[in-house]
């Protein structure tokens, strides 16, 4: 699965990976994220609306680079420091895509508090 799915579709007693106290977000991989996960949790459900099937979300807010430079409102998000000109946000929506578009693996790992995304790198 693709990052921006195990951000949005797995869940523990009925809770989203970030939602649930005490377990953190452990991401194993080789080739560094540009963004932390739980930024780009953030992002995701201000972009995409909870519950909903993929028929009925925009993906292009994590697909789609220009999109997300021309319709994401940078300002009042974690992302707003690096987006002050229209190349930063050009650079960042990119960074942000390829960011969501990597390719995971979920493990929760009760003993540890831990959703462990593995990443195929």
């Amino acid at each position: 699965m693709k990052l921006y799915q195990a951000l949005t579709q797995v869940t523990l007693n009925a809770q989203m990976v970030d939602d649930l106290a005490g377990f953190q977000i452990k991401p194993i991989l080789e080739k560094p994220l540009n963004f932390d996960p739980t930024d780009l949790y953030h992002y995701i459900d201000t972009t995409l609306k909870a519950g909903s099937r993929h028929d009925e979300n925009n993906l292009l807010f994590v697909t789609d680079a220009i999109f997300i430079t021309e319709n994401f409102n940078f300002k009042g998000t974690v992302f707003e420091a690096y987006a002050q000109s229209f190349e930063e946000r050009v650079t960042l929506a990119h960074q942000i895509v390829a960011d969501l578009n990597r390719h995971v693996s979920v493990n929760i790992d009760l003993a540890k508090h831990e959703f462990q995304l593995v990443f195929v790198d």
